[in-house]
């Protein structure tokens, strides 16, 4: 027994020293803040001023040493996040994972980034590819250095070296990530099941009493009339999408305390560790930006110089649409309107870890890459496949766009840089020290053949056709400068009313977020930073708010009267603290099940299910499986029972959780040593708050996927001494860093982290001198 004690002792001895050598490499891999280092091509020193949250203020002579500076800093702290951004865009995941990523480097081979970033960085202007090659310069100067994070240590991986095209794959990736495709594929198969009239009711658009961003007053003030000829605005109501939410809003002079514009701006993303955005401030004469890049991308994305600032949100703009192409059974020619014509044929090779590699065609034509979504044959036996066109494929230059809205000094030069803006399409609200708040669609609004992209349509035709020339000129677009109303709200709402003249086919969001912001905004005359601030995190759900009183009287139905006085008293906060939200959410989806169950049991959509319960009546409320005749009250009482049969609610954060997984993180060994993964994290909110907790299942416990992924506000009457930014995770992609996860409690709390214009003003904690050969 002495001997086996022994032994045991001993084992838990290696394992600790097991852990701490891990954990001591680990630390041993975070490069240091402070310090002077060489960096190839560089023409003169940079100097980079690190603030105690790890934000480079970085201080260059020339915009080829700013984004030489900013690749350098973004490998010495993102470099993994870049290079997975790049296999991932490229389809190359199986170089890192094995076999297990072939299906999905199969699917990211369809999207074909890497073939649009070529035709890309070939067509872009000037500064934009001397940004791209400059940033590429700097990642590779840090390569040259050789110290790797650990998860390429651990992967044994050794990246290749950066090139300007992959910081254009980068950004194709992002676009892809906010596309709309219109739901064509569910509402072709919807169709292909259910009778038209059903089909009708489950694609119900955008609520006729949602708030739109441009009303018809704003547009009319001046507009041009829109071409010839276009349909109204085109709502797709369609099942089940994931949104790509944000929030960005303006409050103008008059409403403001400082009698300055205040902008701000929450885009919701899936929340990943590290960041999606990366905080930095750059330096260069006639650039003085600060705000948010992302790694892989050499400039600010969002953010504000001394004298305007911008943010975004989706378009939700309809950007995807899908051609079925007749084609013959062996796949080698397709049928056009002009006859038979070959399919192109790309060979593929993929390189398996640990495997040997898979090589197969992917098969192309002109309407676009054939995808692998199924697509039956006709009656009469042709076989089909479904090819897909998207607005990305065609020329853009965003990395030009970006780069002039942060040199821009009003708004006229900032309008200018919006042109070569195409994708993804964006909702910009901007704001300046002027006086001016100012929106603009800026992107590809694609003029379709025929038909307003709800269905896919056929090849052989020309009917699903569209191509780089036929888009909507930008004049055609809906702009607004200085709105009577001193506001400019977005949240993925409607843009325009039907009134408008040019056709804008688009999946827009539930109109909640924006009531409330409407709600809020409204509510005060001189609006602080702080106020904005507070709208950013606020919890209010509109919708159930309004349900409440449903629930209460199916409560007082079943004599919980105790329950029914806690909902009519309830005001609509999904804080986590409260059991009101898990109650309500948990009814809302009890009651989805009921309404679509006897009806449409695969599809449920629910912007027709929210629009029949706000008006309390609604064609499927009647299950036609029983002989009684169901109303509102009926189904309410019936979800409110099976959730109470659960047994009685818990608070919201106890089964509403935040987790950032870390793409080591599925490892359970790895990240219990490493803490790769961030949370699970108690969360308020929800799909329709302002302050967005994403929610896709149905029954809890319920995990958030996508977020608030950073938040800014800004008063341009003091730019340097109001609002800020602040990021869900931290700076460093390093989880033996300090600033791994350090910002994650003030976003939590929806505090902000102020970034000076003035690097004069700037409190730095470390400094790092880059300096020429």
């Amino acid at each position: 027994m002495k001997l086996l004690g022994r032994i045991l002792i001993g084992l838990v001895v290696l394992a600790g020293a097991g852990v701490f050598g891990f954990k001591l490499w680990l630390k041993h891999t975070v490069p240091p803040l402070g310090g002077r280092e060489r960096v190839a091509g560089l023409a003169a020193p940079v100097t980079v001023l690190w603030d105690s949250l790890a934000v480079p203020h970085i201080e260059a002579h020339s915009d080829s040493d700013l984004f030489e500076a900013l690749g350098y800093v973004h490998a010495r702290d993102r470099l993994f996040q870049m290079d997975l951004m790049r296999h991932v865009a490229e389809g190359r995941l199986s170089e890192l994972f094995g076999r297990q990523t072939v299906a999905s480097d199969r699917d990211l081979r369809e999207l074909e980034i890497a073939r649009i970033a070529a035709r890309r960085i070939a067509a872009v202007g000037p500064a934009a590819r001397r940004a791209a090659e400059a940033y590429a310069r700097g990642v590779n100067a840090w390569l040259a250095v050789g110290k790797l994070a650990p998860e390429f240590q651990l992967l044994g991986h050794r990246p290749e070296r950066w090139t300007a095209q992959h910081s254009l794959e980068v950004g194709v990736l992002e676009a892809w990530e906010v596309r709309t495709d219109g739901g064509e594929i569910t509402r072709r198969l919807a169709a292909a099941s259910l009778d038209p009239a059903t089909v009708a009711q489950l694609t119900l658009g955008y609520p006729h009493w949602g708030p739109v961003i441009v009303p018809a007053e704003d547009w009319r003030k001046g507009k041009a009339p829109g071409p010839a000829g276009r349909r109204r605005v085109a709502e797709l109501g369609i099942p089940d999408a994931l949104p790509a939410a944000s929030n960005a809003w303006a409050a103008g002079p008059g409403h403001t305390k400082s009698r300055k514009p205040i902008l701000a701006n929450d885009p919701h993303l899936i929340l990943r560790t590290p960041s999606i955005w990366y905080l930095a401030a750059a330096h260069a004469p006639g650039y003085d930006v600060v705000g948010v890049t992302i790694p892989g991308v050499p400039v600010i994305v969002l953010g504000h110089n001394a004298r305007l600032g911008w943010g975004f949100t989706n378009g939700m703009i309809d950007d995807v649409d899908y051609v079925v192409e007749q084609i013959t059974p062996d796949s080698s020619r397709y049928l056009t309107p002009h006859g038979w014509a070959p399919v192109e044929v790309v060979a593929e090779t993929i390189r398996v870890k640990g495997g040997a590699p898979v090589i197969y065609p992917r098969r192309r034509t002109v309407d676009g890459p054939f995808v692998s979504a199924r697509w039956h044959p006709d009656s009469a036996g042709h076989p089909r496949a479904l090819a897909m066109r998207w607005v990305a494929q065609d020329r853009s230059d965003e990395v030009t766009a970006l780069i002039g809205m942060g040199r821009a000094q009003d708004r006229a030069s900032f309008a200018q840089a919006l042109e070569t803006f195409r994708s993804p399409e964006q909702n910009i609200v901007y704001a300046d020290a002027d006086g001016h708040i100012a929106y603009d669609l800026a992107g590809h609004v694609p003029v379709r053949a025929q038909g307003d992209g709800s269905v896919p349509l056929p090849g052989w035709t020309g009917a699903g056709g569209w191509g780089e020339d036929r888009y909507l000129p930008t004049s055609a677009l809906p702009h607004d400068l200085d709105p009577p109303s001193g506001l400019i709200v977005t949240a993925n709402n409607k843009i325009v009313d039907d009134s408008f003249p040019a056709s804008i086919p688009a999946l827009y969001e539930p109109p909640y977020r924006a009531m409330r912001i409407w709600e809020q905004l409204r509510l005060y005359r001189g609006i602080t930073p702080q106020l904005m601030s507070d709208i950013e995190t606020d919890q209010v759900d509109v919708f159930l708010r309004k349900m409440a009183a449903v629930a209460a009287r199916a409560a007082r139905a079943l004599r919980y009267d105790d329950i029914a006085s806690q909902l009519r008293a309830w005001d609509g906060t999904m804080a986590a603290d409260r059991t009101e939200p898990t109650l309500m959410w948990s009814w809302y989806e009890e009651m989805r099940r009921l309404v679509y169950e006897g009806h449409s049991p695969d599809i449920r959509p629910t912007g027709p299910l929210q629009q029949w319960l706000l008006a309390g009546e609604g064609p499927w409320f009647d299950d036609p499986r029983t002989p009684q005749h169901e109303t509102i009250d009926t189904l309410a009482q019936r979800a409110l029972a099976a959730v109470l049969a659960r047994g009685r609610p818990r608070r919201w954060g106890d089964v509403t959780t935040q987790v950032m997984d870390h793409p080591l993180g599925g490892s359970w060994l790895l990240n219990t040593l490493a803490g790769f993964s961030i949370g699970p994290l108690a969360r308020g909110g929800d799909n329709y708050t302002v302050n967005v907790c994403m929610i896709e299942k149905a029954t809890t416990p319920y995990r958030c996927t996508w977020g608030p992924s950073m938040r800014h506000v800004v008063d341009f009457a003091d730019v340097d001494g109001s609002g800020g930014f602040i990021l869900p995770t931290g700076q460093s992609g390093n989880p033996a860093s300090p600033h791994y996860r350090d910002q994650t409690s003030r976003w939590l709390k929806g505090e902000l982290w102020r970034i000076p214009v003035d690097v004069r003003k700037v409190v730095a904690v470390d400094t790092l001198v880059l300096e020429a050969p």
